[in-house]
């Protein structure tokens, strides 16, 4: 098996290990749902929303791949983001990089993308983690959000009580440090410290520690989550770029225990 089809199985395992949730924990409908005259669950109703009256973000959610345009109809969104290559939706199909941070990416194509710390049971970074096959939970209170990931069972904190964002001299985080703060109905998230020369797509494309993401949550229906997510990166990229993610609602499952290590035997098969 060669490197690139060692990582590659991993990424099939994952998405494999998504689709059968619901056999990994027993049924239990999810709460709250509104539903149609037949009983249906209704996706396209109004959003819930906490008691402070701002939308409620809480749920399993997975991401909604396939369609190259992030809203039907409406020039102006961004491009949907790409798991493997972030900027196959944009003019040129690619990101605007730096030389050096272009020249990056293509060693890491080069290479097979051995080293994305997915294939190495590490931190996949948030950008990867918005586009992965398996789900995530938000589970949110008037504070703070906490989003669970299946992939890798990451955990990422986005802090609400109105603290700021850390000095530059703070040690990077696999994650970043994330605080948010509401804009009517939309969440906007910044998130600051992110490790150095971070994988943002399966491809190698890299953010640097002074690099930062603004991330706008909306959910316009009660079944869709949407979120435009902005790179400002000047050493790595000549401009900011914004990429849209779509999700959709999980009902009546849950996650599943994903640890990367267990019985992972891909990482042996790498040539030296």
């Amino acid at each position: 098996m060669n490197k690139l089809h060692s990582f590659l199985a991993v990424i099939v395992i994952g998405a494999a290990l998504a689709a059968p949730a619901a056999a990994q924990w027993p049924d239990w409908p999810t709460p709250n749902v509104p539903r149609t005259a037949d009983g249906e669950p209704d996706l396209d109703a109004p959003p819930p929303r906490r008691p402070n009256g701002k939308p409620d973000l809480s749920g399993l959610w997975e991401n909604r791949r396939g369609g190259g345009q992030a809203a039907a109809g409406d020039e102006h969104s961004p491009p949907v983001a790409t798991f493997f290559n972030l900027g196959a939706n944009m003019e040129g199909g690619q990101l605007p990089y730096q030389d050096w941070a272009r020249a990056l990416r293509d060693e890491r194509v080069a290479n097979d993308m051995k080293d994305n710390p997915d294939a190495h049971c590490l931190p996949m970074g948030l950008m990867q983690l918005h586009m992965h096959p398996q789900p995530r939970k938000i589970v949110q209170t008037d504070d703070l959000i906490v989003i669970l990931y299946e992939g890798n069972s990451g955990i990422r904190q986005i802090f609400l009580d109105g603290r700021p964002l850390p000095p530059p001299d703070v040690l990077p985080w696999w994650y970043g440090y994330s605080v948010g703060h509401w804009e009517g109905d939309e969440l906007v998230v910044e998130t600051v410290r992110l490790k150095d020369l971070g994988w943002l797509d399966v491809n190698g494309s890299p953010i640097t520690e002074d690099g930062m993401m603004i991330e706008r949550f909306r959910r316009p229906t009660f079944g869709s989550l949407e979120i435009d997510v902005t790179i400002h990166d000047e050493k790595a990229y000549t401009q900011p770029f914004t990429v849209r993610v779509n999700q959709r609602i999980m009902l009546d499952t849950e996650l599943i225990e994903f640890i990367c290590n267990e019985n992972e035997r891909s990482t042996q098969h790498f040539d030296p």
